[in-house]
């Protein structure tokens, strides 16, 4: 399992961190590939909460969500996106309840209009049209995601090597028993002093002291909410990981989890404190 894990990081690690770099279309192939699969392991998840869903169509609005934030000017430069995302919202409501209608059923069709819901804006959302908006943004989107990435990944590295080190009180959450207190405090110091390090070394012109050290904690307690959340998904649908696609690492669920509350939180508290433009 080991070699397994390894050989996946040294495997994947630099196609990621290389398609990131070249961004464009690269990145946006990138990050479709992502949202794509999620969708496909969200949609099989689904089917042991008790509502069976075909992935078609909750994967093709998800990726919508990427192609919208591509294509389109982003929503602080150009207030007609921002009506026309609203506009695909109403789309997607429509198409979970009027599916579920179409069927003629009515036991367990709330909760599969729940469901597809929750897939398709979380997935396509909350993650891939922030993923890319973060990359569109100006000459710092690429320093924005390393910063994001970095320090998410960081933050559940310390959090799940002091915990198993030093851990000795347990959270007291039955989504994730394994979890402690000092792995918790961990992975929120080394998640925060990251996001300081690297917004001191490639984005001092951009980000402060004070800015980087609010959004290294901010990022990294939304990355374990993440986390926990996705643990809750599997959890009640009685399975350890989403899928088996990367070997020793479960599926991209499993992998993207941490990043799906942080990206829109990050744009948006980039947007709204003036920092993007």
């Amino acid at each position: 399992m080991f070699w397994r894990r390894t050989l996946s990081v040294v495997v994947l690690v630099p196609l990621i961190l290389l398609l990131i770099y070249l961004g464009s279309w690269f990145y946006l192939l990138l990050i479709t590939a992502a949202v794509l699969m999620m969708q496909v392991e969200y949609c099989r998840l689904a089917g042991n909460f008790g509502g069976k869903l075909n992935p078609i169509i909750p994967t093709i609005l998800t990726v919508a969500f990427c192609l919208f934030a591509f294509f389109l000017p982003t929503p602080i430069e150009n207030a007609n996106t921002s009506l026309l995302m609203f506009s695909f919202f109403i789309v997607v409501f429509i198409y979970a309840f009027a599916s579920s209608i179409y069927r003629g059923k009515v036991a367990g069709e709330l909760l599969a209009v729940t469901l597809k819901l929750t897939g398709i804006l979380t997935i396509g959302w909350a993650f891939g049209y922030h993923f890319i908006l973060l990359r569109k943004a100006d000459a710092v989107g690429m320093q924005l995601i390393f910063l994001l990435i970095g320090t998410i990944w960081c933050s559940d590295t310390g959090a799940y090597l002091i915990g198993r080190a030093v851990g000795k009180h347990k959270l007291s959450t039955p989504i994730s028993p394994r979890k402690t207190v000092e792995g918790t405090i961990a992975g929120l110091v080394v998640g925060t002093l990251i996001s300081i390090g690297f917004g001191a070394i490639f984005l001092s012109e951009t980000l402060s002291l004070a800015n980087a050290a609010f959004i290294g904690l901010l990022l990294s307690i939304l990355g374990q909410l993440g986390d926990l959340s996705v643990s809750l998904m599997k959890r009640t649908a009685g399975v350890k990981d989403s899928g088996d696609f990367i070997p020793g690492h479960g599926g991209f669920l499993d992998r993207c989890d941490s990043l799906i509350f942080s990206a829109p939180i990050l744009y948006y508290y980039l947007a709204l404190t003036g920092i993007l433009t």
